[in-house]
């Protein structure tokens, strides 16, 4: 996941867009990283792309700058804010678009969770935006308060579920789950790796130590979408992690990716690793 050069937002300008926006600033100002939100709107004209979420109220609200600040006192914390306009019919291709010519280190992007006929009505745009890009993308679900505190910046990671099987290799996640912990300063972390099987076909993974941080196994048999969406639920995990393949055969068109189906039923934010 390191180093975490570029941060990718797309933005609706919606209430519950805030939520994404928290956590792309906070990892973008902890990684000194450029972030770039793009809003997509057919129907907005140039003169009125000016409502771009505000980046330096939030940054004197977490106390990272004082008030009355400037913009150029932005760019001194090492980060870097860009702003895309696009006018556009599709707002997927358009993103697609951008992110072919200046790809990204993370995507950042807010969901609905849709299911049955619902899904296949409404335009679906953070699944194929992510499956399509192959970059690592960070979901976080409508409703979903996340790990990042809106009003101090104070991240909060505690929980982190981590599925494993043998294929796809699920040693990416891991350690994308802990270096993620470690750029947050999470000092006492439980890493949850679920695995459908048994302990004897569990994969050989390696552990990241570190002080604080513990490690434990849960062995379980049946539909993998269903244990991974109870136990995140049971331990109240602040983060799912997990690798993904996409769409490998007829019924994961229809019915979604292993991926795509936890992440419509997940209570906390999905940080989705490409195989």
């Amino acid at each position: 996941m390191l180093p975490l050069r570029k941060i990718f937002h797309p933005t609706d300008f919606s209430a519950h867009d805030k939520t994404s926006l928290v956590h792309a600033l906070k990892l973008a100002c902890l990684a000194k990283a450029e972030l770039t939100m793009m809003h997509v709107d057919p129907t907005v004209g140039k003169n009125d792309f000016e409502d771009f979420p505000r980046i330096r109220p939030l940054l004197v609200t977490w106390g990272l700058l004082p008030e009355g600040s400037a913009k150029d006192d932005v760019g001194r914390l090492g980060i870097e804010i860009k702003k895309i306009r696009a006018v556009a019919d599709n707002t997927s291709t358009a993103i697609l678009r951008y992110l072919a010519t200046d790809p990204t280190d993370l995507l950042v992007l807010s969901t609905h969770q849709r299911e049955g006929l619902s899904r296949l009505t409404y335009e679906s745009i953070a699944e194929p935006v992510a499956h399509r890009s192959r970059a690592k993308t960070l979901f976080i679900p409508a409703g979903v308060a996340g790990f990042v505190s809106p009003e101090t910046g104070a991240p909060n990671l505690q929980r982190i579920l981590i599925p494993v099987s043998r294929q796809p290799n699920p040693q990416p996640a891991i350690d994308a789950a802990t270096e993620l912990a470690t750029l947050l300063g999470s000092e006492n972390v439980l890493f949850e790796m679920v695995h459908i099987g048994t302990d004897e076909d569990f994969p050989k993974v390696n552990q990241p130590e570190h002080q604080g941080w513990t490690w434990e196994r849960l062995i379980a048999r049946g539909n993998p979408v269903d244990w991974i969406l109870a136990t995140g639920k049971e331990f109240d995990v602040d983060l799912i992690v997990m690798m993904t393949e996409g769409h490998n055969n007829v019924i994961d068109i229809l019915r979604g990716s292993t991926t795509e189906r936890v992440l419509r039923g997940a209570r906390a934010p999905l940080l989705a690793i490409p195989a």
